[in-house]
């Protein structure tokens, strides 16, 4: 059987009826509207090969069955007080207490609202030496400390996978100590620039970062209440990383010096551990859906603007006929 008779087999098949040249018509009214259509169709033609370009993100809900015991904090946060001054412990549910003061490097600084360079926030040349050696974990001149006034407090620790209550008070309120913390230097003024549980992973927002907290009391306590959601990400490699996420509620509460001994003075990062885990996956949308959407974008694209360009005619013309449209039957007559 000749190629030839196949075509003419396949034509009974044809599900594209075609239209006689003689019997089209074309107006410029038309054509302009075909060349906007064109425009609108290329235009969302980039949009949606842009779209499937980008990488996808699916997320997933169960319950945590991880046992990690270990959970990992991140913070980087400038406090308006001298580094001498403050104190850092974790308190947890199990009964155990970690003091943070020496596990963390605090490094003097000069508060600002902005976000704190390397070293701290240092407007004066003459006391770089000294933030070095303070950075390097080495011993420095704490007095420099006093005169820059405030301390930014850095590091990562690894807590007990529990809920927990970290704070950041100051020498001789709230625990017990042979110093006493002068009135006039306490101020629990503070930016934080960082503070996370476990590693970090693109699109992570923490709601705390670059966040600042203004006081004009001595005697005021910083509440944050933090539930830490475990979290596994698998990139578009199908890489895991294993890390955390978070939602906090702020709260902050001032007080007179005669309340001291009742109310502590300072920062508490109160957090619980939810028993749901959230898997986040990235991916790339397939070729074939994208054909798909493309198609159905312009197929629906001429076959609207065609049915809306006629009913407006229509509308136009008061639901007359068109003469022109008898056109090619005059001409068939004539040649008869």
């Amino acid at each position: 059987m000749s190629l030839r008779h196949l075509a003419q087999k396949a034509a009974v098949f044809d599900a594209f009826p075609k239209v006689e040249a003689d019997n089209q018509q074309r107006s410029d009214k038309g054509g302009l509207l075909t060349m906007i259509l064109a425009c609108f169709l290329v235009f969302l033609t980039v949009g949606e090969f842009s779209e499937y370009r980008k990488l996808q993100t699916r997320y997933e809900f169960m319950v945590d069955g991880t046992i990690e015991q270990s959970l990992q904090i991140n913070m980087d946060f400038t406090v308006a007080m001298p580094c001498p001054a403050l104190m850092v412990h974790v308190y947890d549910d199990s009964g155990q207490r970690m003091h943070l003061t020496e596990a963390l490097k605090l490094i003097p600084a000069e508060f600002s609202v902005g976000t704190a360079s390397k070293y701290g926030a240092v407007k004066d040349p003459k006391y770089i030496h000294e933030i070095i050696k303070a950075a390097s974990g080495k011993p420095y001149d704490t007095q420099v400390a006093n005169n820059m006034g405030a301390c930014r407090i850095y590091g990562s620790i690894q807590a007990n996978k529990v809920a927990a209550n970290l704070h950041v008070t100051s020498v001789g309120h709230g625990y017990h100590s042979h110093e006493h913390t002068d009135h006039a230097v306490m101020n629990f003024t503070h930016r934080i620039d960082e503070f996370s549980f476990g590693e970090f992973y693109p699109s992570l927002v923490n709601p705390l970062d670059n966040s600042v907290e203004i006081t004009e009391s001595h005697f005021e306590a910083f509440q944050y209440l933090i539930s830490v959601v475990p979290t596994t990400y698998f990139d578009v490699n199908s890489n895991v990383l294993l890390t955390n996420q978070y939602a906090v509620t702020d709260s902050r509460k001032a007080f007179t010096e005669q309340e001291a001994p009742r109310a502590v003075p300072g920062i508490f990062f109160k957090y619980d551990i939810e028993p749901i885990s959230v898997v986040i996956r990235e991916y790339h949308s397939s070729f074939f859906d994208f054909l798909v959407r493309l198609c159905g974008i312009i197929g629906g694209s001429v076959v609207t603007v065609g049915f809306i360009y006629r009913t407006v005619k229509f509308c136009w013309t008061g639901g007359k006929e068109d003469t022109n449209l008898y056109a090619p039957v005059h001409n068939l007559m004539r040649r008869v």
